[in-house]
């Protein structure tokens, strides 16, 4: 299961945006606020009305997104994006702040879904052929092709990463990019969570029949694998992989009911662990809603 990376919804520290970008003092000092995880406003049985987007944050607060269309946090959960019902503006929110900042130019959730925001609420990626969007400036980048899976950005928004449509009969192909010349400046044949010099990727490997799931590296410039694998404790299953600016790398894993004599004994949760730590827990997420859509991030760094 990788519901993360399906669903665009990647969770990476909030950074120093390379724009000169004037910051007031409460937003330096504030204590870090971010989405545990968000609530689906719609139900998943028929019959029951739908209600409004939430956010539960670190702090214990749910708070009520009434004006959002599906919002999108940035990786960490420190930052959320997503269009205005009230006038259909695309909105960077810090959680952290409380302060929302509009996405120069217009948007259409209909014309330009919103997919990912990169660490830092930097950048927007926007479908349905994936451009990317400077949230500050509102310039717009085209790739030079469509993706077939969710981007994946540095932890300082240098670089990203993009695979290119699967080719029958063909090698995977995934391009790095710069997000300063935004030019193409490695290749290999993996995608995974891209760390600090746009160079290695963590990757979730789960097809390996009869042996545990294990994380693994890639290093693109060799094109061959690099590190010792780390592998998944039997009961967790990895959703995704995300990497702060001091190389430290977490997994989140999908933690499934339990039963015992035919009653639940625990429900289903979510797990963050430093994996770069031989796994030490960090936090976990036994939601209280029932209509959870992901869960978000979870530890103050």
């Amino acid at each position: 299961m990788r519901l993360l990376f399906r669903t665009a919804l990647l969770l990476a520290l909030v950074t120093a945006s390379p724009l000169a970008v004037t910051h007031s003092a409460d937003a330096l000092t504030a204590k870090k606020v971010f989405a545990r995880y968000v609530v689906n406003p719609c139900p998943m049985e028929e019959g029951e009305p739908c209600t409004v987007w939430r956010l539960r944050l670190s702090d214990g607060r749910m708070i009520r997104l009434a004006d959002a269309v599906v919002p999108v946090p940035t990786p960490h959960g420190s930052q959320v994006a997503y269009y205005r019902k009230s006038d259909g503006a695309l909105v960077v929110h810090d959680l952290t702040t409380g302060k929302i900042r509009a996405v120069p130019g217009k948007w259409s959730p209909d014309a330009n879904p919103l997919k990912y925001l990169s660490p830092a609420g930097r950048f927007a990626v926007i479908g349905p052929s994936y451009q990317v969007v400077d949230t500050y400036t509102g310039q717009v980048h085209t790739l030079p092709f469509t993706p077939d899976r969710a981007i994946s950005f540095s932890p300082d928004n240098a670089y990203f990463i993009a695979r290119r449509p699967r080719v029958v009969r063909q090698p995977e192909v995934n391009e790095v990019l710069s997000t300063k010349t935004w030019t193409v400046v490695r290749r290999g044949s993996k995608f995974g969570a891209l760390r600090m010099g746009g160079a290695v990727v963590a990757y979730i490997d789960s097809e390996t029949i009869g042996k545990p799931v294990s994380i693994r590296f890639w290093d693109l410039t060799a094109d061959k694998p690099v590190g010792a694998p780390i592998t998944i404790p039997i009961n967790e299953f990895p959703q995704g992989l995300f990497w702060d600016q001091a190389n430290h790398l977490d997994v989140v894993s999908y933690l499934p009911k339990k039963y015992h004599h035919g009653m639940i004994v625990r429900g289903s949760g979510y797990r963050w662990r430093r994996a770069s730590d031989k796994l030490r827990i960090l936090d976990t997420v036994i939601p209280k809603e029932r209509r959870i859509s992901v869960v978000k991030g979870s530890v103050t760094y």
